[in-house]
């Protein structure tokens, strides 16, 4: 199954926000990852965004499965960029 890169870019007008809606953001998260749609994620080191790995059937269900997150929900993510990914080595290299 395809995988994809998802990033997200915060500002940081949006810290507080997302500091609210962490503990459901994290539920959903966890869902995801339960599930086996999200392989991977977590915060950018800077805090200026976040990256998950996702497998996916396309490019259009990732998209719609994080229209779903509560951070998007709430507005707190400026962007989101969905790139698809062709790992060649490594864990999830196929």
């Amino acid at each position: 199954m395809p995988m994809f890169v998802v990033e997200y870019s915060y500002t940081p007008e949006t810290s507080g926000g997302r500091d609210d809606h962490r503990t459901d953001h994290r539920a959903w998260v966890r869902e995801m990852i339960r599930r086996k749609i999200i392989r991977s994620s977590g915060p950018l080191a800077d805090h200026s965004g976040a990256m998950f790995i996702v497998q996916s059937p396309d490019r259009d269900a990732v998209a719609r499965q994080f229209t779903h997150d509560p951070f998007v929900l709430a507005g707190l993510v400026e962007d989101v960029k969905i790139t698809e990914w062709a790992p060649a080595a490594g864990e999830f290299s196929g």
